[in-house]
């Protein structure tokens, strides 16, 4: 079944089921994880994208339109229809969830679910505004939803609701800029587990650890280099690939580096067992941003072009590359306030099945290039 649902569910009596009206929970922190990465509004019908984010299904069809992709709103990642899938875990949750009823008039509180089946009582006295407006109307901002469930053709709404709705368009569009610029980070966090991440400088393998640099961060707090190229020699492969498909240690950390001594500080992060879309059949690499003693002198967002590479100890093929233009609008190249940004790069870096042609000795060999070309404080 196509994971975008186009059918809408009825209730008792024929009435199409009420959706959203751009409901919000009553308890706005417990309710954060439930909102439409699009609308922003609380998740009715959720579907979860293969890069973590939420959508109402209704929300999902109006991005997609007759193409078949779509740019995430929150990541940016290029989705396939085939790439959303039902979140029935949230869908649980939202349905839980406390709202009230977004009509002025009406005090009603209840559940999500509860709401699908509530019924305004008339108003004593009702106002302008609800004596123009269809009886059975019912507003889901900018998700194709049909007015009252009647067909599409039907004649405009009121001038004094029209204007309701594009003031609700522009709280809209202030909240998606705000998740855009939140959401990422958090999920990210979230996946990744970052809470146990090391600091720059810290190495993040047991003290027993004896591959190259430690496989991690160096202790010394001098960079490994200062011109925007890391060669990084992972000592060990096997071991630190059978850690990360046991659990116990599903990344690493390489040395910081500069893209010139008054520059970028920056470190890679390798899951040899993969993670996100690459996780259980590629090395995924991945680049953070670290904070710096000269950030307040370098322009910000980051933007300099990156180029990994897998590099062939043997000498017999080329190496294997991949480069990435940053993207200026993603938390994970702005200026730095913690120790290190949310890393971003790779998952499907390296497939499993090429690694063994680029080992030597159970030793791998990754390099970074930063484009330096410009850089100036």
């Amino acid at each position: 079944m196509s994971p975008v649902a186009s059918a809408q569910p009825p209730i008792p009596g024929g009435t199409m089921v009420k959706f959203g009206a751009g409901l919000r929970p009553v308890d706005p922190a417990r309710g954060s994880g439930l909102l439409c990465s699009a609308c922003g509004f609380l998740l009715i019908r959720p579907q979860q994208t293969e890069c973590g984010h939420r959508y109402c299904t209704a929300c999902v069809r109006r991005l997609l339109g007759d193409t078949d992709k779509v740019t995430c709103c929150v990541c940016s990642k290029r989705l396939s229809p085939n790439q959303f899938h039902k979140d029935r875990a949230a869908e649980k949750d939202a349905l839980s969830t406390a709202v009230t009823c977004p009509r002025a008039s009406c005090s009603w509180m209840g559940t999500l679910a509860s709401y699908l089946e509530h019924l305004c009582p008339p108003a004593v006295s009702p106002g302008p505004e609800e004596k123009s407006a269809p009886k059975d109307l019912e507003v889901h901002v900018m998700t194709g939803v049909p007015w009252g469930g009647r067909n599409s053709q039907m004649d405009a709404p009121p001038l004094d609701l029209q204007r309701r709705i594009e003031q609700l368009e522009v709280m809209v569009t202030s909240l998606r800029r705000e998740l855009r610029s939140q959401a990422g980070a958090m999920q990210a966090l979230q996946r990744r587990g970052l809470q146990d991440q090391p600091s720059p400088g810290v190495s993040a393998e047991p003290s027993g650890c004896s591959h190259g640099a430690r496989g991690a961060a160096a202790t010394s707090p001098a960079l490994a280099s200062a011109d925007g190229t890391l060669v990084w020699k992972l000592q060990g492969f096997s071991k630190l690939l059978g850690d990360a498909k046991a659990g116990r240690r599903t990344s690493i950390y390489s040395s910081v580096f500069a893209t010139h001594p008054f520059g970028y500080r920056l470190c890679l992060r390798l899951y040899p067992d993969g993670d996100g879309a690459g996780q259980g059949t590629h090395l995924s690499l991945f680049m953070a941003l670290a904070k710096g003693p000269y950030d307040d002198l370098l322009p910000w967002p980051f933007l300099r072009k990156v180029t990994f590479y897998l590099l062939d100890p043997w000498q017999k093929r080329p190496a294997l590359r991949e480069t990435f233009a940053p993207d200026p609008c993603s938390t994970s190249f702005q200026q730095p306030q913690g120790q290190l940004n949310v890393a971003s790069g790779s998952p499907l870096f390296a497939p499993h099945g090429q690694l063994q042609n680029y080992l030597k000795d159970d030793t791998l060999y990754v390099k970074v290039v930063v484009d330096t070309s410009g850089t100036g404080v």
